[in-house]
């Protein structure tokens, strides 16, 4: 008997603050896609490649279930978006991998509760925790009056979803991804860490354009399926917000690579275009197939040392 979970990836737009409730906004799409499979085993075993996330989950398993020993279970990762591109993937793979073990573990239907508990994911941004049980688009933490950092330590109580709505079908998310990011390109961990540290809180006059952006032209242009407008806040709304980082990130993108190759896509003439989380990944949309296709066919020769990969919004969310 086995258990396979997929889940998508998750683009983000950015954050309202680098103080708590943070709050922000960003998009489930259907891939790169994580995929993982538990299968009953004589004796524990996982994949090694991603062996610490595993056992930091199956130790939290044992201590949510008073085992005194480690399920008897192999656990794969079939796929995974790849890492540290601002793609969620961390939150995505801790959340398969929580959902699959409890599924193949237990009799009873897993709680969302207890996958978060387990997955320990959603200290700063909750778009990716909230996506993979409900994609869509979603905004979180609109207000700076919610939970405090500590009041959230359990990794289970995440910001409440403002606003989730979901894109029109013919709309094209564009994940452009480099050949080869620097180091300095690529933040997560502690890293990530002293990098907030170092960042001082939006002020109430910034969050409150943010905050603006999202209610009053982002939203509205995804009700109205007005593609224009939605890649015109989309491109504003993630500058605006990676400012907060520039003391950190020397601009409102990570990187002078990352900097030139969304100036690069805008002066070509694309629209919605902005940097995931701390990148290197970086966005563009695209009102159809049609259109994402037609700038697939030259993508190498424009903007050489780059991929395009072109994915749907994701509206529903389908674990195996």
């Amino acid at each position: 008997m086995s258990v396979e979970v997929r889940t998508g990836a998750r683009l983000h737009f950015g954050l309202l603050d680098v103080a708590p409730p943070f709050g922000g906004c960003g998009v489930m799409i259907d891939g790169p896609l994580t995929c993982v499979r538990v299968s009953s085993s004589t004796t524990f075993e996982c994949d090694q490649r991603h062996r610490d996330r595993i056992l930091g989950i199956v130790d939290r398993w044992q201590q949510m279930t008073g085992r005194a020993t480690r399920p008897a279970v192999t656990i794969e990762v079939v796929s995974a978006a790849p890492s540290h591109n601002g793609l969620g993937s961390g939150t995505q793979l801790s959340l398969a991998i929580s959902l699959a073990l409890l599924k193949q573990t237990s009799a009873e239907r897993p709680t969302r509760e207890c996958v978060l508990r387990l997955a320990n994911r959603g200290r700063r941004s909750a778009v990716g925790s909230h996506g993979f049980f409900e994609p869509g688009l979603i905004v979180e933490g609109l207000d700076r009056g919610q939970a405090s950092d500590r009041e959230r330590a359990d990794g289970c109580q995440l910001n409440p979803i403002d606003r989730r709505i979901s894109l029109p079908d013919s709309w094209r998310a564009g994940v452009v991804l480099m050949d080869a990011a620097l180091p300095s390109e690529t933040i997560s961990g502690d890293e990530e860490q002293q990098q907030f540290d170092a960042l001082q809180p939006a002020s109430d006059e910034v969050r409150s354009r943010l905050v603006d952006i999202l209610t009053r032209e982002l939203i509205p242009s995804v009700e109205h399926s007005d593609f224009d407008s939605f890649a015109d806040a989309i491109t504003r709304y993630n500058r605006s917000s990676g400012e907060l980082f520039s003391s950190v990130q020397g601009g409102p993108y990570n990187g002078e690579a990352t900097t030139r190759l969304i100036e690069q896509l805008i002066a070509s003439g694309h629209s919605g275009v902005g940097q995931s989380s701390w990148g290197p990944g970086v966005f563009t949309w695209f009102e159809s197939e049609e259109a994402a296709a037609l700038a697939s066919r030259d993508w190498d020769k424009r903007f050489p040392g780059t991929k395009l990969l072109v994915q749907r919004p994701l509206r529903n969310a389908k674990h195996h």
